[in-house]
């Protein structure tokens, strides 16, 4: 789900830095290895292959084709994007991080419409 960039802090993308540096590029879910901004994708699963190949991407057909998978992300525990608490952050892989959030998607996308201004609907029952 994208983010609402309005919601975070302006130093959020320092402070996402800081927990991916903490958590040494691995989510700390299920391991996987993430590659860093900058690195060109071909490079990373070269050093995939040849490091981690538990995690080589052509475990399934068309895997090789979606890198996104291994993007390291930040999870607010609370779901709460402005208690950037050291303790309410997680680095999280985007698989890891979609599961994570899955629980609370149907009650963000009624928050997202309110955000851009759509009218709420009182109980009328």
């Amino acid at each position: 789900m994208p983010m609402i960039r309005a919601r975070y802090p302006d130093n959020w993308d320092e402070i996402a830095t800081r927990v991916k540096d903490a958590a040494n590029w691995r989510c700390t879910q299920c391991g996987k290895p993430c590659r860093k901004p900058g690195v060109e994708w071909l490079h990373f699963a070269f050093w995939l292959m040849i490091t981690h190949p538990e995690w080589f991407p052509m475990t399934s057909e068309g895997e090789e084709e979606k890198p996104q998978r291994f993007t390291l992300t930040v999870a607010h525990l609370d779901q709460d994007p402005q208690n950037n608490h050291p303790d309410n952050l997680k680095a999280l892989c985007a698989p890891c991080h979609l599961r994570f959030d899955a629980p609370f998607r149907k009650a963000n996308a009624y928050t997202k419409q309110e955000w851009f201004g759509q009218v709420k609907l009182e109980d009328l029952s």
